[in-house]
């Protein structure tokens, strides 16, 4: 039997399946929340392992250098906002908190084990899936048997490694890579793919990216998945790890103390137990409707657990689509509104950073072919990036010939991550290169950058 019946429950209290809840709780319904790590996981990912710890370490080390105050800092932020999100919740919105692991029994109900291994039953009208990601570890011979690290535990080692080798040149990996090398670290990343950041981003940026790191300092290698990867156990109780390629302009085996594993994240749906429910799965990912509903009826998944983009920023706004069709109508389809197709930048927090939005010159060439045309503009142009010492930075424009369409843009420089929502806001609203470049700007910004940029663009693509 089960033990007490919601309107609707969210299995994950990440920035996704918490919004619901908390969200249609204020709306009058009876919701609760399933997280199975709440003391130290409750907020999800982002605010615990992820985004926040991991940005709250490079802002640290880059003010004052020093690994220790670093993670003091951290610690002390990830405190603060995951205790506080838990608080809110319980005391301010008065929600409800399950704790334990939640799985699928039927389509209305969900087992939840608790830490004892006490098993409750709860039903509810609606299930919205929310359970985030997990690191991917790829099938690499000798790499399950040893023990590497993740994002997760990198952020929790007391010392900066003497070596530290990163199978992975994404977000996760590039930005440890670069966050350690400035500790001291002697950094080696390997990526399979040709290009940095597994060949998703803008080709030309990304390897101007990787000619800065290496001219820095780091070792990149490119082009050669690992073939092996073998450990050594000390005498003081710590390992040496040695990664191999076989083959490749690389070729040769590599040592470090560390070895981070930083090969991406893939939907964390392991014992969801979504077959008796009737999910289906494709891809490793739970496959949903416009509306975000799975196969089965009232059981709808958001956020990481749908697969790839994955992004904090969008499990949230697909939470606020839910949430809105919810508070129109419980199970009138009718009158829900589909997912809509929105532009969202993607940030990589490199030093400077890295923040792109629509198009890659290579997905504009494969679509206009010889139409597409791009522009770099160079950050030591502007005044303000020379106040700030950025002398590196590269802002590259995205468009086609005949038309004022933004295609894409690819900022590389201080604070791009917050210049790029201007740019966002810009092909949200069906703005062109033009209308940027009409703006009247402050002076003197970084945000110049984007005029100039802007300006440079409309004269290309009214050839």
């Amino acid at each position: 039997m089960t033990v007490e019946h919601f309107d609707l429950i969210s299995i994950g209290s990440g920035s996704a399946g918490r919004r619901v809840a908390v969200a249609m709780h204020n709306a009058g319904w009876k919701t609760a929340i399933v997280e199975k790590d709440v003391e130290n996981h409750f907020g999800g990912t982002c605010i615990c392992t992820g985004c926040i710890p991991t940005k709250a370490l490079i802002e640290k080390v880059k003010m004052t250098g020093d690994f220790q105050q670093a993670k003091v800092h951290k610690e002390r932020i990830v405190e603060r906002i995951r205790s506080g999100t838990l608080r809110h919740v319980e005391e301010r919105a008065k929600g409800r908190v399950i704790r334990g692991f939640g799985s699928l029994v039927d389509k209305n109900t969900i087992k939840v084990v608790k830490d004892d291994g006490a098993e409750e039953l709860y039903s509810a009208d609606i299930i919205v899936i929310a359970t985030g990601s997990k690191s991917f570890i790829p099938p690499v011979e000798g790499l399950r048997e040893s023990h590497y690290i993740t994002s997760r535990e990198i952020l929790e080692i007391e010392e900066v490694p003497k070596r530290l080798l990163i199978i992975g040149a994404g977000r996760i990996g590039l930005e440890f890579g670069q966050l350690f090398h400035e500790l001291g670290s002697e950094v080696t990343v390997f990526e399979g793919f040709p290009h940095i950041f597994a060949n998703a981003e803008d080709f030309e940026m990304s390897d101007i990216i990787q000619e800065y790191l290496e001219k820095k300092g780091m070792k990149i290698f490119t082009g050669k998945f690992v073939d092996k990867v073998s450990e050594k156990k000390l005498d003081d109780g710590s390992y040496e790890f040695t990664v191999t390629l076989n083959d490749g302009p690389h070729k040769g085996e590599y040592t470090g103390d560390v070895l981070l594993v930083a090969t991406g994240r893939r939907p964390n749906i392991e014992g969801l137990n979504l077959e008796s429910a009737g999910i289906e799965v494709e891809r490793g990912a739970i496959k949903v409707d416009e509306y975000l509903q799975t196969s089965q009826e009232g059981i709808f998944a958001i956020g990481d657990v749908r697969g790839n983009p994955m992004f904090t920023n969008w499990a949230s706004y697909q939470s606020g689509l839910l949430l809105k069709n919810f508070k129109k109508s419980k199970n009138d389809q009718t009158k829900w509104s589909p997912m809509p197709e929105k532009v969202f930048p993607r940030i990589a927090f490199v030093q400077p950073e890295f923040a792109s939005v629509g198009m890659t010159e290579e997905q504009a060439r494969e679509k206009y072919g010889d139409d597409v045309v791009t522009y770099k503009y160079r950050n030591k142009w502007l005044g303000k990036s020379m106040i700030v010492d950025d002398w590196d930075g590269i802002l590259k424009g995205v468009g086609r010939k005949g038309s004022d369409e933004i295609l894409g843009a690819h900022l590389w420089g201080e604070r791009t991550g917050s210049l790029v929502q201007m740019i966002v806001l810009a092909m949200e609203n069906g703005l062109g290169w033009t209308n940027l470049n009409d703006l009247v700007y402050g002076h003197p910004v970084l945000v110049e950058g984007i005029y100039s940029l802007a300006g440079n663009m409309k004269g290309l693509t009214s050839k």
